[in-house]
């Protein structure tokens, strides 16, 4: 999801008249999100249309730029709702400023799937220590990883393995988006050290590197680049890898036997905000529902009970259970001392 810092058209308002100042006009919501342009395109289409009165502003800002933001400009910032913080950065921005988000103590998440409401209770982290659960985001959806390839470009020869990847057959033949930069390059990286530990997955990759083509700054690289016929096999996104596929059956989609690797990302109103009743009222619609159609029709992995998300309407979806596999079993999500001590020993 990293990409230039852009407002999208209907904004009518710099960039860098928007940081800092911590005021809104009378009847004017400012989102912030670090989502690709097609989800902004919804969240703009329902949220318009439910609310024409109401000047709503969505700022499209790399991961990078929207953490920057939060923590330089804390509560002060212009931003009133927020949309895809990866949740072991909201982690990060809350260990430093506790007070940045809403508490959202009051709202039901029955319709959540146990598993994905592990942020609201305590929990033990890497080095033992106890962080306390809480209440302040929302789940806003769960991004997961699967191999994608180029059905022309591989041949017989689809990989079944992360060790087929080490063969030099795909020398030169494979991207994947770097950890630093690319949430989806970090949950392939945490997934392996999740299973196997640190030492094992760095030095996994460390193999790989050799048959790298190329370490995307984007978790969209590999899954355009396949789409492109540019590289043979990628690390990537699902749920972009079925939107290409859909469009282009060249693209090949497999799961290793490690299962898909993947992170959650959150939602919330910033402390303070919650106050002005438009902005709360354009937020418990977007939680209520501009984000079902979001899970439904655009990112469908898990994280609403069968009985909420009654429906899935992105064609030819499937689950990594339909391919005999199941989501890794990711360790640390809610732990910030444990991301930055894997992307401090990442050295390629």
């Amino acid at each position: 999801m990293n990409k230039l810092l852009k407002i999208l058209p209907f904004s009518v308002l710099l960039a860098t008249s928007l940081t800092g100042c911590g005021c809104s006009k009378k009847n004017t919501v400012y989102i912030f999100t670090a989502h690709e342009e097609n989800r902004i395109q919804l969240f703009n289409k329902e949220l318009k249309s439910k609310f024409p009165n109401y000047d709503i502003q969505i700022v499209s800002k790399t991961t990078g730029a929207l953490m920057s933001e939060l923590q330089a400009q804390g509560t002060r910032t212009t931003a009133d709702i927020f949309v895809g913080i990866e949740i072991t950065n909201a982690e990060i921005l809350l260990q430093e400023n506790p007070d940045l988000f809403a508490d959202l103590s009051d709202y039901d998440t029955s319709h959540y799937v146990d598993e994905v409401l592990e942020y609201q209770k305590d929990t033990t982290l890497a080095d033992g220590s106890i962080r306390k659960g809480h209440k302040k985001y929302h789940i806003q959806d769960k991004e997961a990883g699967c191999i994608v390839y180029s059905k022309s470009l591989v041949g017989n020869d689809v990989p079944t393995s992360y060790d087929d990847l080490l063969d030099s057959k795909y020398r030169n033949s494979i991207i994947m988006p770097n950890p630093k930069s690319s949430g989806t390059g970090y949950y392939f990286y945490n997934g392996l050290a999740s299973l196997y530990g640190k030492e094992t997955a760095l030095n996994y990759f460390e193999s790989l590197n050799a048959n790298v083509k190329d370490w995307s700054s984007s978790g969209s690289g590999p899954v355009k680049g396949i789409d492109k016929k540019e590289i043979a096999v990628g690390l990537g996104m699902h749920f972009q890898a079925v939107e290409y596929a859909n469009k282009n059956d060249d693209i090949g989609i497999t799961y290793f036997s490690e299962g898909s690797p993947y992170t959650l990302y959150t939602m919330g109103m910033i402390n303070g905000k919650q106050s002005n009743p438009i902005v709360k009222e354009v937020y418990d619609y977007f939680f209520d529902y501009v984000n079902y159609l979001d899970n439904s029709q655009i990112v469908p992995e898990t994280i609403y009970k069968p009985e909420y998300m009654k429906e899935v309407t992105v064609p030819n979806w499937k689950s990594p259970s339909d391919y005999g596999v199941d989501y890794t079993p990711m360790k640390n999500l809610l732990d910030p001392n444990y991301k930055n001590e894997l992307l401090d020993s990442w050295t390629i």
